[in-house]
């Protein structure tokens, strides 16, 4: 799975798996945006930080976890913060380039606020269940096109 997807997997389970959350707030109490914030700093303000997102891609996720998940947003991704504590949404850093596995998330309805751009398998889209995807960029208008055909809101 392309890490910025499990990224995004892990920000939704984060509300709504409480092993998960447990699991995401312990890495979060190791404090490591000192590593861009302190004095001397590992890491600039704008760099990964690697020791954190290590952390979370090796959080494992069961097919049950994955079941949760009927929303994948972009925006204010908790994860993502973590990783990059002073990402302001621009750039492509977590733009997602694949989305083999996506088909784990079986529940999921609604895609919003992602860049398209870098994926270069976005067909694996449409067989889901999705209803909607919303603010998004990135798609060509026959892509745009294909989803609306099979019923899927576009917004």
């Amino acid at each position: 799975m392309d890490n910025n997807l499990k990224l995004l997997a892990l920000g939704e389970l984060y509300c709504q798996d409480a092993e998960i959350k447990d699991l995401i707030d312990a890495i979060d109490a190791q404090n490591l945006e000192k590593l861009v914030f302190e004095d001397n700093a590992k890491y600039d303000w704008f760099d990964r930080i690697v020791e954190v997102e290590d952390q979370l891609l090796a959080i494992e996720i069961s097919d049950q976890q994955f079941k949760k998940i009927n929303l994948l947003s972009g925006e204010c991704c908790h994860t993502f913060s973590l990783v990059m504590p002073n990402w302001d949404g621009e750039g492509d850093e977590f733009n997602i380039k694949s989305f083999a596995g996506i088909e784990k998330m079986v529940n999921l309805t609604c895609i919003e606020f992602l860049d398209f751009s870098s994926s270069n398998d976005i067909e694996r889209l449409l067989d889901l269940n999705l209803k909607e995807i919303n603010e998004f960029s990135g798609l060509s208008d026959i892509q745009i096109s294909r989803f609306s055909n099979q019923g899927i809101m576009m917004s």
